[in-house]
């Protein structure tokens, strides 16, 4: 018996709340499906039976069907002993996606690259251990960012000026680091993603991330190839740039 037939997508009026019909998916699963999460461009959406996980570029106009890109591997949260399925999807303000399961579980998935195709987007079983047991739950936030939509008829901030224009600026702290470990302060323009990136004095590009656009802060672990000395980190977002120095210090 197969309890999913079908993924439809559509499209969403702001102005009136309507909904109009873009794809439909063809998809048949022989286990229940629960939930989807749309990767940080908006580009592959996956999609998920309690024992399959699929992704779908919706880029690609429906030439390209769908793909696998992980299996349930049964592997057991203990105790008590339940299945590590596949259940609810989160894109979090990281850019990963985090996947529960279906029982009270000790153990998240994580995807690293939501954004690269196939099973580059790299799936971890059972990745993320919890301090609790967790029965399905994930938290729904909306984009507090979205803003206005300029230009349309159903803009209804029209009494006031346009948005001023954007003061590209951000944070890094503690600075200097002495743990590895910093923290990126940052407001982006709106409605657009940014990229970090941190270079050695020899413009050696030593680590990078993608920022999304509804968040603000980062935690962020270096790696620990990372020796002493003063890095250059810089975020670049909608054709704008901004650059702080960073002071490494290990004992």
């Amino acid at each position: 018996m197969n309890y999913q037939s079908a993924v439809t997508l559509f499209h969403f009026d702001r102005c009136n709340g309507s909904f109009s019909l873009d794809t439909v998916i063809d998809f048949s699963d022989n286990y229940i499906s629960f939930a989807s999460a749309f990767s940080p461009s908006s580009q592959y959406l996956y999609f998920a039976s309690s024992e399959h996980l699929y992704q779908y570029d919706t880029d690609a106009g429906g030439l390209i069907p769908h793909q696998l890109v992980a299996n349930n591997d049964t592997f057991l949260s203990a105790p008590p002993v339940f299945y590590t399925n596949f259940y609810l999807m989160y894109l979090a303000a990281n850019g990963k996606i985090y996947m529960t399961s279906g029982s009270g579980v000790l153990d998240l998935h994580e995807m690293d690259y939501p954004d690269s195709a196939g099973v580059t987007c790299n799936v971890n079983l059972h990745n993320v251990h919890l301090p609790c047991f967790n029965v399905g739950t994930i938290p729904n936030h909306p984009n507090y960012y979205l803003g206005r939509l300029v230009g349309s008829p159903c803009d209804s901030l029209t009494s006031i000026n346009d948005p001023p224009e954007h003061e590209f600026r951000f944070n890094v702290f503690p600075n200097p680091v002495m743990d590895g470990h910093i923290k990126i302060m940052y407001l982006l323009p709106q409605n657009k993603s940014g990229r970090l990136e941190i270079f050695d004095i020899n413009g050696r590009r030593v680590y990078e991330m993608n920022l999304p656009h509804w968040s603000t802060m980062q935690q962020i672990s270096l790696p620990e190839s990372i020796s002493s000395g003063v890095y250059n980190c810089m975020i670049t977002s909608g054709g704008e740039r901004g650059s702080k120095k960073l002071v490494v210090y290990k004992e």
